[in-house]
């Protein structure tokens, strides 16, 4: 059976049927036909059953022509189609979920770029807090009430303000991080939330007999663990900026190591103390580009060695502390190297350049004068107090000649 086909009016043409009717006319198809820049074009729309009509029919053929005319505008249906997905990729990448951003965009890039432990503890906060409140939901339609409910609740969950900080953070990056791909405008929602103040400083730390009990101890229960905590010990490196050290940073002739995975990204260099260049001395020298300290199974340190944490237990240091910032932990070793240069009477300047600390406040955050240095400084306030005044001479305004 041959094709039937109806002019129905300049530019529209349909195709009937053979069989199929629509109400009590066989089912029609409908064709554009039409020239743009001397070319003829065909543009099939579809059946009068799916909702075609010469009206609509019309109206279709009018707007491919303006935008021919024009040059605005797709000027054939099939760019008409594709830019109606590409709008409504961009629209579902818009709208995507919280999780799904996590998973597609953000996990791939934070777990390759960020430095393990902040990776690490994005992640739990993610995956503790931000996902099951929020991992449903359109990342840009989550507002500073939908994060002030889920501050409440985790203060109500006993979480320290720190905790809490961490999360929001977390929830900050990811948003930045979308804006800049552009999926997401202005300011993160986060800054809509009040977390007030947090003083997270310790205030803690070891004295010189603290340090060697704990240095004794730790060794009699994991050799490897005391290498590695002596050298926090004497140097006040982070522990992540330790783990990393290779030999190729280490000079035994000139008794420096280079601390280069640093927290500010800036390689920063430390004498070393005589303890702790016997214990480097002492080791079996490795390829420039392998680990100075392993654990006990050969691998990276990655957490506080587990004998640190009791060998803190066994000497009771942490009995009866319930504020968390008046723990003795892993961290207090860089305040204790700190601390001790400090109360030794080390200038203020070189302490702060063997940190690598910008500001005062870093400094003191970290520094804690010892119970002697206080007591030789308030010597002094009473030596100066009771000092006799020396001559005086009188000050005379000279007088112009």
């Amino acid at each position: 059976m041959s094709e039937r086909w109806e002019k129905l009016a300049p530019g529209v043409r349909c195709r009937l049927h053979p069989t199929r009717r629509h109400g009590v006319r066989l089912d029609r198809y409908f064709v554009l036909r039409f020239t743009v820049d001397g070319q003829r074009r065909q543009e099939a729309l579809g059946w009068a059953s799916e909702g075609w009509t010469l009206a609509k029919a019309q109206a279709e053929l009018a707007r491919l022509k303006e935008a021919a005319r024009t040059g605005q505008g797709p000027v054939t249906l099939r760019e008409k189609r594709q830019k109606a997905q590409e709008h409504r990729i961009e629209e579902a990448e818009r709208n995507i979920s919280l999780a799904d951003y996590w998973t597609a965009h953000y996990a791939p890039y934070a777990s390759q770029e960020k430095r393990p432990e902040t990776w690490r503890g994005e992640e739990k906060g993610y995956r503790v807090w931000l996902a099951p409140r929020f991992g449903t939901l359109p990342l840009r339609n989550i507002r500073p009430r939908d994060l002030e409910s889920l501050r409440q609740d985790m203060r109500e969950a006993g979480k320290s303000p720190r905790t809490i900080q961490h999360v929001f953070a977390t929830f900050r990056a990811i948003w930045v991080h979308g804006r800049r791909w552009g999926l997401l405008d202005g300011e993160p929602p986060t800054k809509g939330v009040e977390l007030g103040r947090i003083d997270n400083g310790r205030h803690r730390f070891l004295s010189p007999v603290q340090l060697k009990a704990l240095l004794a101890e730790v060794e009699r229960r994991d050799p490897n663990a005391w290498e590695f905590v002596l050298a926090a010990a004497h140097t006040g490196a982070r522990l992540g900026e330790l783990a990393a050290l290779t030999w190729g940073c280490v000079d035994l002739d000139e008794r420096t190591l280079t601390l280069v995975h640093t927290k500010t990204g800036k390689p920063r260099a430390f004498p070393m103390t005589p303890q702790l260049a016997a214990m480097l001395e002492k080791k079996p020298r490795g390829e420039p580009g392998e680990l100075v300290f392993r654990n006990s199974k050969g691998g990276r340190w990655k957490l506080m060695p587990a004998s640190f944490r009791k060998a803190l237990v066994a000497l009771g240091f942490n009995d009866g502390r319930e504020d968390r910032r008046e723990k003795i932990v892993f961290h207090s070793l860089r305040h204790t190297a700190a601390s001790l240069m400090l109360a030794a009477g080390v200038d203020i300047r070189t302490i702060m350049a063997l940190f690598g600390w910008s500001t005062m406040a870093m400094l003191a955050r970290y520094t804690h004068p010892g119970d002697e240095a206080k007591a030789r400084a308030v010597a002094a306030l009473g030596v100066a107090v009771e000092a006799k005044p020396g001559r005086v001479t009188p000050f005379r305004k000279r007088v112009e000649g």
